[in-house]
């Protein structure tokens, strides 16, 4: 390198490019700091789409839903998909077929319900997913990364009884799920120091606003 690129407080972000090279240049780390950290043995993700039924009446859900009505649905708000390991079989050198119990809690909302009645109830979806992963003794199985892409709902029944209408509830659902095993580890890595935060700066708006990006 033919000139050094020298910086007096190391900060967060990419490192100083050396202006002959044009190449980034990093400090060397001047100490190995002992951490704990949640240490991923493995990973995989798939899109999964499902079909569940839901059962309800006009005491629990509101009125006003016909045959052929959307319902409105939703991942449930401050909750997780969420799965339970149910069994494990070893295939050798260290992973496993893993069955799983997968949950996911979705929230369903009448939209034709009058003002005053009940409009919401909340249901766990589940079903079960088998998958492989590096998986030792000790790790535990996390699925709370995954995302619910689509939820569609729409009434497929409806019969009244003693003047309460009982709704069957048809709900198709996409959910990516990211299944990773993870055990808490003490791990050795080259640091820098403690992060020293920056003073706080607030940025004006943008003026005269932009367009939004051409899309092709």
């Amino acid at each position: 390198m033919s000139k050094k690129v020298k910086q007096n407080q190391i900060q967060p972000g990419q490192c100083p490019i050396d202006p002959d090279t044009g190449l980034p240049v990093c400090p060397p780390f001047d100490r190995i700091e002992c951490i704990v950290v949640d240490k991923v043995y493995d990973s995989c993700f798939q899109i999964d789409d499902r079909t569940r039924e839901v059962s309800t009446d006009s005491d629990e859900f509101g009125t006003g839903l016909e045959q052929g009505d959307p319902v409105e649905c939703a991942l449930t708000e401050g909750s997780d998909i969420t799965c339970n390991e149910i069994s494990r079989t070893s295939v050798g050198d260290g992973f496993f077929t893993i069955v799983l119990s997968v949950n996911v809690p979705v929230t369903l909302i009448n939209p034709e319900a009058e003002n005053g009645e009940d409009n919401e109830i909340e249901r766990i979806f589940t079903f079960s997913k088998t998958v492989t992963l590096c998986a030792p003794e000790g790790v535990s199985i996390d699925c709370t990364e995954s995302v619910l892409l689509a939820c569609n709902c729409v009434v497929t029944d409806v019969e009244e009884d003693d003047e309460v209408l009982e709704y069957s509830i048809s709900c198709d659902i996409q959910v990516c799920l990211v299944v990773k095993s993870i055990l808490t580890v003490q791990l050795l890595v080259p640091s820098f120091g403690f992060c020293v935060p920056a003073p706080c700066v607030t940025l004006p708006g943008v003026c005269p606003p932009l367009p939004p990006e051409q899309c092709f």
